[in-house]
């Protein structure tokens, strides 16, 4: 118990030492609900199966909605190791984006780092884009569980030649899921985006309360 507060009170100091330098300047905020269905398939004893749909509702005014599509497969080298890759498919702008990731493990907190290319319609080369993501998940009890994480997005370089690359990103989240048999489960959580000013453009803040359900083969 003392380990988990620990953890719990180390992560929120972090998340309100990021918000400082972003509510310092002026700011644009934006709310978005995000419904999430995924489904899971084991295809050996280390190796899984994994398909995720995430429609994300925004406001008409700033901008239109997006549906994501995901495909992946993740294998367990050991306890702490496991590589894994994908495809996600974006709608809203159109684009694939292709990833490749490695992840370590110790007990309840887990370090992932991914390789994401992108690319679509109308681009010139493919972008790239570095994100690593600290994760810290624990049992409630009940067949409740807590999710706590903080990832930071990397935005390396643009599809385009002749523009920047979108600006990088701090996410932080927090989600409650709940296992109602051996097959199913829901949860709730919520996400919030900061994109730091950049070249004229203010401080960029995403508040995104997400619905959750899955099921597991």
């Amino acid at each position: 118990m003392f380990r988990t507060s620990r953890f719990v009170a180390t992560f929120l100091a972090g998340l309100a030492a990021a918000w400082q330098p972003a509510a310092a300047h002026a700011a644009e905020d934006e709310t978005q609900l995000w419904l999430m269905f995924d489904s899971s398939m084991p295809l050996d004893a280390h190796t899984d199966l994994s398909f995720l749909v995430m429609p994300r509702f925004r406001d008409a005014s700033r901008g239109q909605d997006q549906l994501i599509l995901r495909m992946a497969v993740d294998h367990e080298l050991s306890d702490a190791v496991s590589l894994g890759g994908g495809l996600t498919y974006v709608i809203g702008p159109e684009s694939f984006r292709p990833y490749q990731q490695v992840q370590l493990s110790h007990g309840d907190v887990s370090l992932r780092f991914r390789l994401e290319e992108i690319t679509g319609g109308g681009v010139d080369r493919m972008g790239l884009r570095e994100r690593v993501q600290l994760r810290y998940r624990t049992d409630l009890g009940g067949d409740t569980s807590l999710s706590l994480s903080g990832e930071w997005i990397d935005a390396v370089r643009s599809e385009n030649r002749d523009t920047l690359p979108a600006r990088d990103q701090w996410r932080t989240a927090a989600s409650l899921k709940h296992d109602f048999d051996q097959h199913f489960h829901a949860g709730f959580g919520y996400t919030l985006i900061i994109a730091p000013a950049r070249e004229g453009l203010p401080t960029r803040h995403i508040h995104a309360p997400l619905l959750s359900a899955g099921w597991s083969f």
